[in-house]
């Protein structure tokens, strides 16, 4: 009797030794899965950014805004630190010497762009949305006045040092670059029909 007991105490323990073994096992698996999974998902991110980087290019000298035809500046260039650039769904890049030009080339093509301007203090491509934008009294190419930021404190910086400057939303600079087209468009329309008129009267 006691033959037996001793035997099912020894039985008992070796299985639960092996259900323990098993256990970690599966924690080891568990915890190595989830490792891989966090892994991946950061290659997938640096991936899609480096993605993104790799389509940015770098105005030359001899580069024009798509919208208005005028110089687009280089990065070194005082007035380089306004040019935007915009990816196209087939992945081309097209460059704008002021941010209201991006903005209402979008109107006038009916597309949408993956829109970057250039962090005012690094000169380094950041993309709009993610832009702080700030209302100055200062020049830009095509006296829009905005400067853009990576973030909140460098604006802070910038705002302080300038009167009469202040954040602003990405709405705002899309209104007023909507109202500067409307208005080419007008004048455009009232320019043809007088060519129309003068071409009728013979003049």
């Amino acid at each position: 009797m006691k033959k037996q007991l001793a035997l099912t105490v020894v039985i008992a323990a070796a299985l639960l030794s092996a259900c323990g073994q098993e256990d970690n096992k599966t924690t080891g698996k568990s915890t190595t899965s989830e490792s891989k999974s966090t892994e991946q998902s950061t290659v997938d991110s640096e991936t899609t950014t480096n993605a993104v980087k790799d389509h940015l290019h770098e105005p030359t000298k001899d580069t024009v805004c798509e919208f208005c035809n005028m110089k687009v500046y280089e990065m070194d260039h005082e007035m380089g630190a306004f040019s935007a650039q915009g990816i196209k769904e087939d992945g081309s890049v097209v460059f704008f010497d002021d941010v209201g030009c991006m903005l209402n080339q979008e109107r006038k093509d009916e597309l949408e762009l993956e829109k970057f301007v250039r962090d005012n203090d690094s000169k380094d491509w950041l993309k709009l949305e993610d832009a702080v934008i700030v209302k100055a009294d200062i020049k830009t190419p095509m006296n829009y006045g905005y400067a853009y930021f990576k973030d909140q404190e460098s604006a802070d910086i910038f705002i302080a040092g300038n009167d009469n400057s202040k954040v602003v939303a990405l709405s705002d600079v899309d209104k007023v670059s909507n109202d500067r087209y409307k208005k080419m468009k007008d004048r455009h329309s009232s320019e043809s029909m007088n060519m129309d008129m003068k071409s009728k009267d013979g003049h």
